[in-house]
C-alpha cells in the first residue's frame, strides 16, 4: 500500500513564535515545511539557513511559487484577515494563529472565505490540544464534576515581548491585549461551560501597574473579566503582566466535584514546566494522571498533528472557526466594558465590532 503523501506547509512569518511553528512542522510525522514567507532580508536568510525550505518575500509570491497544502499564518494580528482570505482564494487550507482577527466582522469574512473555498480553517487555540486541559474537558463532558458552576483562570506572568518592530505595543496592529493571552482563556472557559449555552454578559476591570501611567484600555498590565451565563454559572479570568516567570492556574467548580490544574515555568515557552492536575471529591483531593506535558511548545506540536490528520484523513478538529470568532467577540466586549465601566451584553447579534 502506498503511503499517504506528506502534507506540505507554507509558513507565513519568521519571528520568535514562527520559528517554533517551523520546528513543530519539521518534527511532526506526515508533513513537511515546503516554503517560508518572511518580510525582511534578515529573517529570510535565517529561515533559509534554519529550515532549508524555499523562501519568499510575500504571501502572493509564496502562493504563486510554492506547491503547498496548508498556509500557516503566524503574523501580527492585523494581518490575519487579509492573509487568510488570500490563502483561501488560492484553495489552501489555513492554520491561523490566534486571535482569528481584530474585529468580529473580520472573523466573519474569514469564515465566509473558508466556506466558499471548501478548505479547512483551524485557529491556533493550542490549549485545546493540551493533554491536561483536554482531560479536564473530558471529565466535564462525562459528567464527573456534575453541573459546572464556576471556572476560575488566573495567570501571573512577566510582561509581553514587544514583537517585531514593536507591533504588540501598537493598538493598530495588535488590536488590544485581551486578544493576546486572555483570548485563550475566554475560549477554554467557554469550552468547560458550553453545556450552559452561550454567555449573556461580561464585565471587565483593568489598569496599568504604574499608578501614574495614563489609562490605556488597550494595554492593561492587570486585567480581570467576569463572564456570566443565563443559568447563573460564570467564569472569572484574571491576568497580570506585572509579575515574573509564568504561572497559570485553572479551577473548575462543579456540583459534584472540582478540578485544579497548575502550570509553572520560568518562561512561557519552557521545555521543562512543572504541572499538576487534581480532583476534589467527597472531602478529599487526589491526583489525576496527565499523559503528556502541557505547555504551548508541546500543544503546538499536537495542533500541527491535528491539522495534518484533518487534511490527510478527514479527522475531526477539536474546535470550529465559530469558536475562534466567539473568543474574539468576548475579548472585544471585555475591552468595551473596560472603557465604559459597564457590563456588556452578549445577546446574539451580527458581528460589527
Amino acid at each position: 500500500m502506498l503511503a499517504a503523501p506528506l502534507v506540505r506547509f507554507g509558513l507565513i512569518g519568521y519571528g520568535a513564535w514562527s520559528r517554533c511553528h517551523a520546528r513543530a512542522i519539521q518534527s511532526t510525522p506526515g508533513c513537511e515545511l515546503t516554503a517560508v514567507c518572511a518580510a525582511t532580508d534578515t529573517s529570510r536568510h535565517a529561515a533559509a539557513a534554519d529550515t532549508g525550505a524555499a523562501v519568499f518575500p510575500s504571501l502572493p509570491d509564496l502562493l504563486a511559487g510554492a506547491d503547498v497544502d496548508v498556509v500557516d499564518i503566524v503574523t501580527p494580528n492585523y494581518l490575519h484577515e487579509e492573509m487568510a482570505c488570500a490563502a483561501f482564494a488560492a484553495g489552501k487550507h489555513v492554520l491561523l494563529e490566534k486571535p482569528m482577527a481584530t474585529t468580529v466582522a473580520a472573523c466573519d469574512r474569514i469564515i465566509d472565505a473558508a466556506k466558499k473555498s471548501a478548505c479547512l480553517l483551524l485557529v491556533g487555540h493550542e490549549m485545546r490540544f493540551s493533554g491536561m486541559y483536554a482531560e479536564m474537558h473530558r471529565l466535564v463532558d462525562t459528567g464527573a464534576l456534575g453541573d459546572v458552576r464556576y471556572v476560575l483562570i488566573d495567570l501571573w506572568r512577566r510582561p509581553y515581548r514587544s514583537g517585531s518592530q514593536g507591533w504588540r505595543l501598537d493598538p493598530a496592529r495588535v488590536g488590544n491585549w485581551t486578544l493576546e493571552e486572555p483570548v485563550h482563556f475566554f475560549d477554554i472557559a467557554h469550552w468547560y461551560l458550553e453545556r450552559n449555552g452561550e454567555p449573556v454578559s461580561i464585565f471587565a476591570y483593568g489598569n496599568r501597574s504604574e499608578p501614574a501611567a495614563p489609562a490605556d484600555f488597550n494595554t492593561c498590565d492587570n486585567f480581570t473579566a467576569l463572564v456570566r451565563y443565563a443559568n447563573g454559572s460564570y467564569a472569572a479570568l484574571s491576568q497580570s503582566l506585572a509579575a515574573v516567570e509564568h504561572h497559570l492556574s485553572i479551577r473548575i467548580f462543579g456540583s459534584r466535584a472540582c478540578l485544579r490544574a497548575e502550570w509553572h515555568a520560568e518562561i512561557d515557552r519552557s521545555e521543562r514546566p512543572a504541572h499538576s492536575l487534581e480532583v476534589s471529591e467527597n472531602g478529599s483531593m487526589r491526583p489525576v494522571p496527565v499523559h503528556s506535558t502541557p505547555g504551548e511548545l508541546f500543544e503546538l506540536q499536537q495542533e500541527i498533528a491535528a491539522m495534518v490528520g484533518a487534511v490527510r484523513n478527514d479527522a475531526p478538529l477539536p474546535m470550529q472557526p465559530e469558536d475562534g470568532r466567539r473568543a474574539v467577540r468576548l475579548c472585544l466586549e471585555a475591552r468595551r466594558s473596560l472603557e465604559t465601566a459597564q457590563a456588556g451584553s452578549l445577546q446574539p447579534a451580527a458581528g460589527s465590532l
